[in-house]
């Protein structure tokens, strides 16, 4: 690959010249990267996937290209935005790329890139953000919530708290409701089926409309021949599922108005009405892009539509931006509650690069890179795990098989 470390490898930091990975951690006293890391932490500064394989050292990675970007005046530490799943993750990246500015900004290699102290300055005065996905959504609904409107103050409810409120909405239920069901698991449905609606975007009316046709499409269908008159049970089965929802509905639709009038929202609220913001107001879109000039996205292969919706309005379109989604398709984990591995490929073409071509109005599909080697594991555990995963490459999966470090 033609990279920008490549062009810089055999050469020593000068003023404005460009460092490299390997320059980089000699200054910090840190292992030099492997081709396949330094490829991914000198990447130019433009949209790019990176398919990691269990065991690759993803989370070194990206904190060395926030260090890579800092040194080489790419962007400043607080212009840096990392986002993942899960408060540990979130906290394990910012105190991995804080520890490594920390000894960049005493390693003395800034001042040899940098003699005005210009940089130096920046990365001791300046923090990256890492939140997580969900807590990213919260504070823009916090921020600029008025416009959809959303009350900043709204509260955000706990799994139990939406649970409680749920429920005190089924068993207060007055209307008809034909199930052999009891409340409680009544209640798991509504939830089940609120957050299906937050997390693709979809309205209780349009699914309400779609649900009847399909309903009335199955029912009507004229039979062919030699076709028995009632359909097979395994239909039957899905047609009274669908019946059921639409029972559901106003019990979502009422589950959501006693949220709005408590002032709270829970999690699936928080992802779908940021996307909405998002998609709706440029002028939120322009003043996330100006308080940020890079962007980590983490486990991307876990992100819903909801996510992919906020994610691709704020940081997609416009100039391209140095946006770094990681992710693995094998390691996908949330498909049960609306994520899709499908947005790690998707990735590419919803965060086009440059690249001069006119097909696409001069951009094409971001860059992607492969972290393949697996320093957690040894050779006989690969095997045996490239072994196992062996039907989700002949599926379609698209992702090479881990080899062991030399």
């Amino acid at each position: 690959m033609t990279s920008t470390s490549e062009a810089v490898a055999d050469e020593s930091p000068s003023p404005g010249r460009v460092v490299s990975p390997a320059d980089i951690a000699e200054a910090l006293g840190l292992p030099s990267p492997t081709p396949e890391q330094a490829a991914v932490i000198a990447a130019p500064p433009e949209p790019a996937l990176v398919v990691a394989g269990a065991g690759a050292g993803k989370t070194e990675t990206m904190a060395a290209r926030v260090v890579w970007l800092v040194a080489n005046g790419l962007v400043t530490p607080d212009r840096v935005l990392g986002l993942t799943f899960t408060r540990k993750a979130a906290r394990q990246l910012a105190e991995r790329v804080r520890a490594r500015l920390r000894r960049l900004a005493g390693s003395g290699l800034l001042d040899d890139v940098d003699p005005t102290g210009q940089r130096r300055l920046a990365v001791a005065s300046g923090e990256p953000t890492v939140l997580t996905y969900h807590a990213y959504a919260g504070r823009l609904l916090a921020e600029h919530g008025l416009r959809l409107p959303v009350q900043p103050g709204a509260r955000i409810l706990s799994e139990t708290a939406a649970w409680q409120l749920a429920h005190r909405v089924v068993s207060s239920w007055d209307a008809d409701l034909d199930t052999d069901k009891v409340p409680t698991t009544v209640t798991e449905h509504v939830l089940a089926l609120a957050g299906e609606l937050g997390e693709h975007l979809v309205t209780a009316t349009r699914l309400r409309e779609y649900t009847a046709w399909f309903c009335d499409v199955v029912e009507t269908a004229p039979r062919a021949k030699r076709q028995p008159a009632k359909p097979p049970k395994d239909l039957l089965d899905v047609v009274a599922a669908q019946r059921f929802r639409l029972q559901l509905l106003p019990l979502v639709e009422a589950y959501e108005h006693r949220k709005r009038a408590e002032g709270a929202v829970d999690f699936a609220d928080q992802m779908s009405l940021a996307a909405r913001l998002a998609e709706t107001q440029p002028d939120v879109v322009a003043a996330e892009r100006g308080r940020y000039g890079a962007v980590l996205l983490d486990e991307y292969q876990d992100t819903g539509h909801a996510q992919r919706v906020l994610l691709r309005a704020l940081f997609g379109g416009g100039e391209p931006m140095p946006v770094t989604a990681v992710g693995d398709p094998a390691q996908a984990i949330y498909g049960w509650r609306g994520a899709s591995a499908a947005n790690l490929p998707r990735f590419t073409t919803d965060f086009p690069r440059r690249d001069g071509g006119a097909e696409m109005g001069g951009l094409g599909p971001a860059r992607e890179y492969g972290m393949l080697t697996s320093f957690r594991n040894p050779p006989e555990v690969l095997t045996l795990a490239n072994a196992v995963a062996e039907p989700l490459r002949a599926s379609g999966l698209g992702v090479r098989k881990l080899v062991s470090m030399p």
